[in-house]
């Protein structure tokens, strides 16, 4: 996950920030600061896609997993990153997720070189203040043993 520069300060109202979290934040300026450090220390593929389609975060597991660079993949439309096949099933679970308005679990594959890698994956709706879904958020898990 490239840093995100836009977080907005810290919100001493928000649920998150509390003595607990700035302690175990370590030293980490902003509540944004400690939520991407979360992230990126998630091996496995952790990503948010716009409604739309497009890429809006991805961390460094999504990267190795994926074979594509972030910083080339961020803002762009899934089926200009993926094969059809990878783009059209990855859109297809995000649907589910946005007109469920629920988490959703289902397997999702990754074709490289050396083969398919098929993952169990985890998406959920992510809303703005108002409940409306915004993006889908992910975290795929590698089934190979």
């Amino acid at each position: 996950m490239t840093p995100n520069t836009n977080c907005a300060p810290r919100d001493t109202h928000s649920p998150l920030v509390t003595p607990q979290l700035h302690a175990l934040a370590l030293g980490l300026s902003t509540e944004c600061d400690f939520l991407n450090a979360v992230v990126e220390s998630v091996t496995e593929p952790f990503y948010v896609w716009s409604v739309g389609g497009l890429l809006l975060m991805a961390n460094r597991g999504w990267e190795t997993a994926t074979g594509v660079r972030r910083e080339t993949a961020l803002g762009k439309s899934c089926s200009a990153i993926f094969p059809t096949d990878m783009a059209r099933r990855f859109l297809e679970v995000n649907r589910l997720v946005i007109e469920q308005g629920r988490p959703v679990q289902e397997e999702e594959f990754v074709d490289k070189a050396e083969g398919r890698i098929v993952y169990l994956t985890l998406k959920f709706p992510i809303r703005d203040k108002s409940g409306r879904i915004v993006a889908v958020g992910g975290v795929s898990l590698s089934k190979k043993a």
